[in-house]
């Protein structure tokens, strides 16, 4: 992959008073960190997979083939105005291998809401950052934006550019993301659910916690996170091999990331890892992330083998984890990507996030007529029941 020259690298796009400049080195980045982490704090819902921190951490432990290709915009006196965490990688897919610049801390850690961070002037920001992007279009070929908010105003802005710019563009991979508007106290939530799924959760967590005299661990600080996570790990791994899979934290490198993440979590994030606790042994744990106004479900496991399997541990820890949310005063509780059937019964609000191709070269917009064609066939093919890796989500059941 040809690296991003020195001159380019200085070089910079000017849009309504914003500097646009392309970082590509390390050092940069790590310069820039504070300022990147405290900009994602700007968006209190949706910032934290756009923090340096993740970034980093993805890049380290899960694509170290990837480049840096981060877009600062600047204002005249210096302050960082806003940021697009992306990155160069190959593009591999429908026998095509591509030039590719995407978000980064989206590929197997499952990076949800990815879009430009921007503490003031967003329009502008998004502006200088895709100009910049045109203006050193000859380092790629394909744009991969994934996990966008669906009908987001950064969306809306890269199809305006990219009909500007006469280049072709194709949406795909809508995926749904379930999430709690939460009220001011757990009784409340407990009473919008269905009279099924209250009793559920309330005679659970009775059973468990009471009756079999378990109990629930909240993990906070370094040194807890650190051998929760060998928990979580561990219990994840036992829970999908009892069904004959890895499940998603068997992957390489992902242990290593979340422990990157959340030993030393970005500014103004919160790791809380709930463990279940049985007989002196753990049968079930979940972590997940408070930043800003949202908590954040990342991931669960438990125990096949414990007496508390088939009382469902993910249930009673999913609701100790949505009461600490309410009473940390939390806006909203997100399950993220994923319409497993199970989210459905803790809410039926949710939104839409979409990838966006744009394609520059001739083999890139090949590529995506390649895909639009495969639409069409598995359209008009009778449709076939699907197989997969387990998603994210499916221990909390």
């Amino acid at each position: 992959m040809t690296p991003v020259s020195e001159r380019d690298n200085a070089s910079a796009t000017e849009v309504e008073g914003l500097r646009a400049e392309v970082l590509v080195h390390d050092d940069a980045l790590v310069a820039v960190r504070d300022e990147w982490d405290t900009l994602a704090q700007h968006d209190p819902r949706d910032g934290f997979f756009r923090t340096a921190t993740w970034y980093l951490a993805w890049r380290r432990h899960i694509r170290p083939d990837s480049t840096p290709f981060v877009v600062a915009a600047r204002s005249h006196d210096g302050r960082l105005l806003g940021l697009a965490p992306l990155c160069r990688v190959k593009h591999r897919d429908l026998g095509f291998r591509l030039n590719a610049i995407g978000f980064g801390g989206r590929d197997v850690v499952s990076g949800d809401y990815l879009d430009v961070l921007a503490a003031e002037s967003r329009p502008a920001v998004m502006e200088a950052v895709l100009d910049r992007l045109w203006d050193v279009r000859s380092r790629w070929g394909l744009l991969v934006l994934g996990e966008t908010i669906d009908g987001g105003d950064f969306q809306k802005a890269v199809e305006s550019w990219a009909a500007r710019r006469n280049l072709a563009i194709r949406r795909q991979e809508q995926r749904r993301c379930p999430y709690i508007e939460l009220p001011q106290r757990f009784d409340d939530y407990l009473r919008s659910l269905g009279d099924s799924m209250r009793y559920q959760v309330r005679r659970r967590t009775r059973d468990i916690l009471e009756k079999h005299g378990a109990r629930v661990e909240v993990c906070t600080r370094p040194d807890e996170m650190a051998a929760g996570l060998a928990t979580l790990v561990r219990l994840h791994l036992a829970r999908w091999r009892s069904s004959d899979n890895e499940g998603t934290l068997g992957r390489h490198g992902f242990p290593e990331f979340l422990r990157h993440v959340c030993v030393s979590p970005p500014a103004g994030t919160r790791p809380r890892l709930y463990v279940l606790n049985h007989d002196g042994r753990p049968a079930g744990a979940l972590l997940a992330f408070h930043f800003g106004e949202s908590a954040l479900y990342y991931q669960a496991g438990w125990d096949p083998d414990s007496p508390l399997s088939r009382l469902s541990p993910g249930v009673v820890l999913m609701g100790q984890s949505i009461e600490d949310a309410i009473a940390s005063g939390l806006r909203y509780y997100d399950f993220l990507r994923g319409d497993e059937a199970y989210k459905s019964r803790w809410t039926k609000t949710a939104r839409t996030t979409t990838t966006l191709l744009v394609a520059r070269t001739p083999m890139a917009r090949a590529y995506l007529a390649t895909a639009h064609l495969k639409d069409r066939l598995k359209h008009l093919l009778p449709s076939r029941a699907r197989g997969g890796a387990p998603s994210k989500g499916d221990d909390a059941q």
